[in-house]
């Protein structure tokens, strides 16, 4: 029996299918049982992979024939059949002669390795952007009306501020004090008909805030 050199084992323990497309699971394995990962591998790339190792002149296990009168991914039996054989062709392909030591076995391996680094760095890439988005808050909008930037100016019954030493310190009342103070001077008859906010208010109201 030949050894192993990478001390790794490879098996096809299941398949699955997208649409009419047939995936089956390769399972890379350290003999020491420390390490594994998996990558899903067309039929067709199998046989490429076993065409380039036909080339050592060395006695390879039954690799499964193509189906030319049927096709094999529309029959989940077949599909079985397959991958039964295609897990007996992994299985002892590290005992024939001069497999461990070539560079057609040792490619595929790295390449299968970094295929499976690059599909966990994508799933943990979109695992973070869905935290991300989940944990984002919506921004505020930039384009707001005169109306959002500025306080509303309500009537005395209307106004949110309960404390009148409060409401005397804002700008509305401040400005509004003012055009008050401009009419009395002018005219002390037109006192009664003063308005706040655009809501008329009364005399007793207006010397509340003084």
């Amino acid at each position: 029996m030949q050894e192993n050199e990478f001390a790794i084992s490879i098996c096809v323990p299941s398949f699955k299918k997208n649409d009419d497309i047939v995936y089956y699971q390769l399972i890379f394995t350290e003999n020491n049982q420390r390490c594994s990962f998996s990558v899903d591998y067309r039929y067709s790339h199998l046989k490429l992979l076993h065409q380039s190792l036909s080339t050592l002149k060395t006695s390879l296990p039954k690799f499964p024939p193509t189906n030319w009168w049927r096709s094999t991914n529309d029959n989940e039996e077949l599909i079985e059949e397959r991958r039964i054989q295609l897990d007996y062709f992994f299985k002892n392909l590290f005992q024939c002669q001069g497999i461990c030591k070539s560079l057609i076995m040792k490619n595929f391996i790295l390449k299968s390795q970094c295929l499976y680094l690059k599909k966990a760095e994508k799933q943990q890439r979109d695992i973070i952007k869905k935290e991300g988005k989940a944990q984002a808050v919506p921004p505020l909008n930039k384009q707001k009306s005169k109306s959002q930037l500025t306080t509303p100016i309500c009537g005395p019954a209307e106004d949110p501020i309960e404390d009148p030493r409060e409401r005397s310190r804002s700008w509305e009342f401040k400005l509004t004090k003012k055009k008050t103070q401009q009419i009395i001077d002018k005219d002390p008859k037109h006192i009664n008909n003063l308005t706040f906010g655009g809501v008329p208010i009364f005399k007793g109201i207006l010397l509340r805030f003084k």
